[in-house]
């Protein structure tokens, strides 16, 4: 193998972000020539394309840019490698399209699956969406669920489509060495709010729940867009005392922010794989969780998952609120389980399918 173009259409800051930098790091370590295209800062192994954000279009306009990187490119490699099928279609229209070993990675068809995209957005995307189906050799994704629902909403033959799932950068997020005694019980969540298929409003109900229980709680709730969403309006209606919204998390702060909870409640109704919850198990924390899509695969029989109705999700609280023995069973099941997962992993499998 001479070398691997990583092709990205967003910075390192985001989801996909970290993905791709992660795996070129440990790509890097193994001593393959790897270079990673994105937005952001340039670095040994990655190299910023320029770009204009456009404000709201910047997502739409990001492959124009890495387009007209790539034609100006002068190297040449055996693998392009899209983290996206953004970047993938950036890859289609650019000079490198007659390349052999062209992969993209779908992470998911939440778009299509949840269908909370517009008109123009909505074509805009199933249009990507073709071009990584049709014009890649092969596909990769997280998880055996995404993978189904991929073949289920484009009939893309089952054999093209890879699992290899993500990891756990286990360097940074791990127990504390004691486990931090709360003066009360505190539950936390990190992810998206503003969107329906994360069913943040659970979280609410679940609280409104545990109040009108008299159950003594504290519930903190990290993400950057709260005052976007309806839910800070719901704690207001409900008059509920024990919520916080801490705003976003930085990641020299979220290990501790998960590993000194008490518990980490995730109600989501959609993930193609589901890092907060794995992440709240590497640094030993009990995980609450709904039942849907890859969650039951990724979390196994380390969480309580259970119905994502909030009546469920507080008698699994409750659960551990009440049983000492059962939190300690549920940290250390959550340890091993978030074990299972690394970015060494990751790119061992990635290298052997690209080598096959």
């Amino acid at each position: 193998m001479k070398s691997i173009e990583w092709l990205s259409c967003v910075k390192r800051g985001c989801g996909i972000g970290q993905y791709s930098d992660l795996i070129a790091q440990k790509l890097r370590a193994k001593d393959i020539n790897i270079q990673l295209h994105r937005k952001g800062n340039p670095n040994d192994y990655a190299t910023a394309f320029p770009h204009r954000s456009l404000r709201n279009l910047r997502d739409y306009v990001a492959p124009y840019y890495l387009k007209k990187h790539l034609d100006q490119l002068e190297t040449s490699s055996d693998i392009y490698h899209a983290d996206n099928i953004d970047a993938f279609t950036a890859l289609v229209f650019s000079k490198k399209s007659e390349v052999q070993k062209k992969y993209v990675t779908i992470h998911d068809v939440i778009p299509i699956a949840c269908a909370h995209l517009n008109w123009f957005q909505d074509r805009y995307y199933r249009f990507q969406l073709k071009q990584g189906i049709e014009k890649s050799e092969k596909i990769f994704t997280v998880s055996h669920f995404s993978k189904r629902d991929i073949i289920k909403h484009t009939g893309v033959h089952e054999k093209k489509v890879n699992v290899v799932y993500n990891g756990i950068n286990h360097n940074v997020l791990y127990p504390n060495d004691q486990q931090v005694e709360n003066n009360i019980f505190t539950i936390r969540y990190i992810g998206g709010l503003g969107v329906s298929h994360k069913n943040a409003t659970a979280l609410i109900e679940v609280a409104r729940i545990l109040e009108d229980q008299n159950i003594s709680y504290k519930m903190q709730i990290g993400s950057g867009n709260a005052d976007l969403t309806l839910l800070p309006v719901l704690v207001e209606k409900y008059k509920i005392k024990n919520v916080e919204f801490v705003g976003f998390v930085p990641d020299d702060q979220k290990r501790s922010f998960l590993a000194e909870a008490d518990c980490f409640l995730f109600p989501s109704l959609y993930e193609g794989f589901g890092f907060p919850p794995l992440e709240a198990m590497a640094c030993g924390t009990a995980v609450v969780a709904s039942n849907c899509a890859s969650l039951p695969e990724v979390l196994g029989d380390a969480a309580l998952l259970s119905d994502p109705k909030p009546d469920e999700m507080a008698k699994n609280i409750i659960k551990i609120l009440k049983n000492k023995e059962l939190q300690k069973e549920l940290e250390e099941k959550g340890i091993r389980q978030s074990q299972k997962f690394t970015w060494e992993n990751t790119v061992n499998e990635l290298l052997t399918h690209y080598q096959s």
